[in-house]
């Protein structure tokens, strides 16, 4: 199309004629897809914490899920892949397996332990850096308040009064939800001495569900996480509660931080110097250990699901952890009233 113009009211000529040409850009804008976080999760589709070690290998429970009904005895379980299922139980009646995923333990003192240095099946390798989720079942209340979901890392197989075995080879930290309603880390060197600690700091036991025992018949969640830090200077423990799912972990489970203890070496076990053992410092921190997982309980019988034993890279956490841990140092998922509120 063509215009003439005036400038300055002065008829442009001809010459100064211009073309103009109105071009119209449409612009198409994308919508920007929503960024997806991975949240990885173990075979349960239970949320990890940490990234699994390269080069290591987990022990899971899978194999209780198998359709077999077994009862295993002082005696390894034959459809554990790895071979590190032992029984190193005081009295027992025996570990009942279901088949079903859901594993059983009663008597007054049973003891399940996973013990990473058997190697018939699968090559050794020692548990130290580690992330354990379970969940566990309550059945009965007569049981003493030591009694729980107890579950102890870093031990030795034989370290606990077993035939054969040294009982300066203990050195366990437990994480403990006890049949009294409260929760603590112990530390143990030489079997049978410990002491313990809790968020209210040493020797002490703080309360996990208001004043109420453990509940029974409900499955609760434990994830513990045990790791050294500081060039290998010290132990950290976290430990994380699932009271919510009831042992149905949609969406990994519902975990809310319940404390942690830094091992610094200002934890005695006992009062005077440990006789009789390689190390004498009733301080002495468990840097090492002896790559044994226990899980115990005593008087009431006990239900186990959904075990998981990982070796983790510390420098790896994920956004799983990272949600419940912020760079200040507190906790968002920590919620201590409202898991304290939970009742029978």
């Amino acid at each position: 199309m063509k215009r003439k113009f005036k400038y300055g009211g002065a008829k442009l000529s001809a010459a100064y004629e211009m073309t103009f040409v109105v071009i119209i850009f449409f612009f198409s804008v994308q919508p920007t897809a929503a960024k997806t976080i991975h949240k990885p999760k173990d075979v349960f589709g239970i949320s990890q914490f940490y990234q699994t070690k390269p080069g290591s290998r987990e022990w899971n429970s899978a194999h209780w899920n198998n359709g077999v009904d077994r009862t295993i005895k002082y005696s390894p379980d034959l459809y554990d892949p790895t071979d590190w299922t032992e029984d190193h139980s005081e009295r027992t009646n025996g570990f009942h397996i279901d088949g079903k995923g859901v594993m059983n333990m009663s008597g007054g003192s049973p003891r399940f332990h996973i013990n990473s240095m058997r190697s018939a099946k699968v090559p050794a390798q020692k548990f130290l850096n580690t992330e354990f989720t379970a969940y566990y079942r309550r059945i009965g209340t007569s049981g003493p308040d030591y009694g729980g979901m107890i579950v102890g890392a870093r031990s030795g197989p034989l370290g606990h009064s077993s035939d054969g075995g040294n009982d300066c080879d203990a050195t366990t930290y437990y994480c403990r939800f006890r049949h009294d309603g409260k929760w603590d880390f112990e530390k143990e060197l030489k079997h049978p001495t410990s002491d313990y600690w809790s968020g209210s700091g040493f020797h002490t036991q703080d309360l996990l569900w208001k004043r109420n025992s453990l509940p029974q018949n409900r499955w609760i969640g434990m994830k513990y996480l045990i790791y050294n830090i500081e060039n290998d200077t010290k132990v950290k423990m976290e430990v994380y509660i699932d009271s919510v799912s009831n042992g149905n972990p949609v969406n990994g489970g519902t975990w809310v931080k319940v404390g942690e203890v830094t091992d610094q070496g200002n934890w005695p076990v006992q009062s005077s110097a440990i006789i009789g053992c390689s190390y004498s410092d009733p301080k002495t921190i468990i840097l090492d250990g002896h790559g044994t997982f226990l899980l115990r309980t005593d008087g009431d019988q006990a239900e186990y699901k959904m075990v998981s034993i990982r070796e983790i890279d510390v420098n790896s956490p994920t956004s799983s952890y990272k949600d419940c841990n912020v760079k200040s140092g507190r906790t968002a998922c920590f919620d201590q009233m409202n898991i304290r509120t939970i009742t029978q």
